[in-house]
């Protein structure tokens, strides 16, 4: 008698054949990432003038990890690079600026100027940024000036003071000018970055994007309300910068070093209904507190295309034409304060 036998399903072919397609499909996935890895870099590094992508170079290939924690991190000495399509480069003090001897030649006045990615003159040529400018403005109407441009990218007051009390001070300025914008109260970042976004273009385009539409969606704050948020008491980082300035103060006081606070305003819409006047406001009171003379810069940009002052249509850093604006009006200022009865608080020995 012939007995049929139940069928045995092949678990084993399946369970190939279902390895198979996945590693088919995580093949397919790995290329089609590789490949808009290969396009990200040939569009947007194509003309250098994405924003994310500029600044996620800038972080790779002139900027390292600081020895000095208040920093976390810092320009690389003697790097050399194309950002935005200017060149931007260090000397051998990590400065985005000529050489200058420890040692301050005789008969020359010394100006040392901190700051951020508006003070190193992001997206300008270095000889545009405004401490540059001011410095040629100074030269041609008295006597030797140097201006020391120590502007580094995504600092806040914390760190831009800690590398006056670390490194700046020894230069043996004369005067000190701290460039202030708005979102220099945000908490001194950590290191953190993983392996794809330090080295995928695709990722940092990716992220960038999703941002903005978050923003845009109104899934996250807006930047008006996240740079006015910052100014909130419940900020550590608003904390941080007020004892940041009462520090600066405490330092040029003691070494008989002239200070001054500039606050560069938000170039987006900088004119006479400027949306964060009050935060100015807060900031110069906070300066105000611990003696620092603050020029305001808001009124300087009254009347001036917004466009006209950006570095490029999606990034509203100091182009050549508003950093011009700043130098002039702090040249000004310092000429003024630097008359007969112009005041006090700008030469050494405040």
């Amino acid at each position: 008698m012939h007995v049929e036998r139940p069928e045995i399903p092949d678990t084993g072919r399946r369970g190939s054949n279902l390895r198979l397609r996945l590693a088919f499909l995580a093949g397919a996935l790995l290329v089609g990432l590789l490949v808009l890895e290969m396009l990200t870099r040939v569009v947007f590094d194509r003309n250098g003038m994405h924003f994310g992508i500029e600044m996620w170079k800038y972080a790779k290939q002139v900027k390292r990890v600081s020895a000095i924690p208040a920093l976390g991190h810092e320009h690389a000495p003697n790097r050399s690079t194309i950002l935005m399509g200017v060149p931007v480069r260090t000397n051998s003090l990590g400065l985005r600026d000529r050489e200058f001897a420890l040692e301050k030649p005789a008969g020359v006045r010394r100006v040392l100027v901190l700051g951020d990615s508006m003070t190193l003159g992001w997206g300008a040529r270095e000889e545009d940024a405004y401490p540059k400018v001011l410095e040629r403005l100074l030269n041609e109407k008295g006597p030797a000036h140097e201006v020391i441009n120590t502007g580094v990218g995504n600092y806040n007051t914390a760190q831009e003071v800690a590398y006056f009390r670390e490194r700046g001070i020894r230069l043996n300025p004369d005067e000190v000018v701290l460039g202030f914008y708005i979102n220099d109260a945000e908490p001194t970042p950590s290191e953190r970055a993983g392996f794809i976004a330090r080295h995928s273009y695709f990722y940092v385009l990716a992220a960038s994007g999703w941002d903005a539409f978050e923003r845009q969606r109104g899934w996250k704050e807006g930047l008006a309300a996240y740079y006015r948020n910052l100014y909130s008491e419940a900020n550590p980082g608003w904390r941080q910068c007020q004892d940041a300035l009462r520090e600066l103060s405490g330092l040029c006081r003691d070494a008989r070093i002239g200070l001054r606070l500039i606050i560069i305003p938000e170039l987006h819409a900088p004119g006479a209904p400027y949306a964060f006047r009050d935060v100015h406001r807060l900031v110069a009171a906070a300066a105000d507190r611990e003696g620092i003379p603050v020029l305001d810069l808001v009124d300087a940009f009254d009347g001036v295309d917004p466009p006209s002052l950006w570095v490029s249509r999606g990034d509203a850093h100091p182009s050549a034409s508003a950093h011009r604006i700043i130098a002039n009006a702090l040249f000004k200022e310092m000429a003024r304060r630097e008359a007969p009865d112009g005041g006090a608080g700008s030469a050494k020995g405040q």
